[in-house]
């Protein structure tokens, strides 16, 4: 399962699967300019067990970003943030 999610300018969340080289099988009608600069793939088996783990990795990430660490059973890092030039 080959599959990439982007959202729309006016926040639809648009889905697309792609074949094993990254290219779209049914491509949204959707100008790259149209979309936001945000996108994600999701590559596993299309089976029931890779479906599920991937959206057990989805919650997780989103529990991260949202209520922290702690919220996904991950202990706390402590220590100095890493130093990135920008």
């Amino acid at each position: 399962m080959y599959r990439r999610y982007s959202i729309h300018r006016d926040g639809d969340l648009l889905v697309e699967d792609l074949g094993p080289d990254g290219t779209p099988l049914e491509p949204e009608a959707v100008k790259a300019e149209e979309r936001l600069p945000v996108e994600v793939v999701v590559m596993a088996a299309d089976d029931l067990d890779s479906r599920a783990q991937l959206l057990d990795l989805l919650e997780m990430a989103l529990g991260l970003e949202t209520e922290g660490p702690e919220s996904t059973g991950l202990k706390k890092r402590e220590g100095a943030p890493l130093k990135v030039l920008s």
